[in-house]
């Protein structure tokens, strides 16, 4: 998917989103990825805006500052099913060899049907998963 410019449509409606809110990131075209960090109520927080122009999807990656210790991921695994089964969009993950802890909010753009405030959608999801969960995590993790 092209827009007018020549430029990946998907791309372009996520940096104008970025630029339009005037967010500071970093775009890596050849990886095909914005970055960028927050600070939030409950957590600062990195994210990752990553995108397939020719499979046409983008996902919004939010890895809080806070990470499970590996003997302990199994411990917080009922809270992550909890959290997951209650919420619409996104998923809150915890990976088992690190016990990093993310959000992803995907989506499917075929059709052009991106536009800015979807990408507004997916990353203000994210965020807010995070920030309304990660004190209940930690309160699973050291309870």
């Amino acid at each position: 998917m092209k827009n007018l410019s020549g430029q990946g449509l998907i791309a372009a409606t996520i940096k104008g989103f970025l630029d339009g809110h005037e967010y500071r990131y970093d775009h890596d075209e050849e990886k095909s990825v914005f970055s960028m960090g927050f600070t939030l109520d409950n957590d600062r927080v990195k994210v990752r805006i990553v995108y397939n122009e020719e499979k046409e999807w983008f996902s919004v990656f939010v890895y809080p500052s806070h990470s499970i210790p590996v003997k302990q991921v199994e411990k917080i695994l009922p809270v992550l099913n909890k959290i997951n089964f209650d919420v619409l969009f996104g998923s809150i993950y915890c990976d088992p060899s690190d016990g990093e802890l993310a959000v992803r909010c995907s989506a499917s753009v075929d059709d052009r049907s991106i536009n800015e405030t979807m990408v507004g959608v997916m990353l203000s999801t994210g965020l807010n998963l995070i920030d309304d969960h990660i004190n209940e995590i930690m309160k699973a993790l050291y309870a």
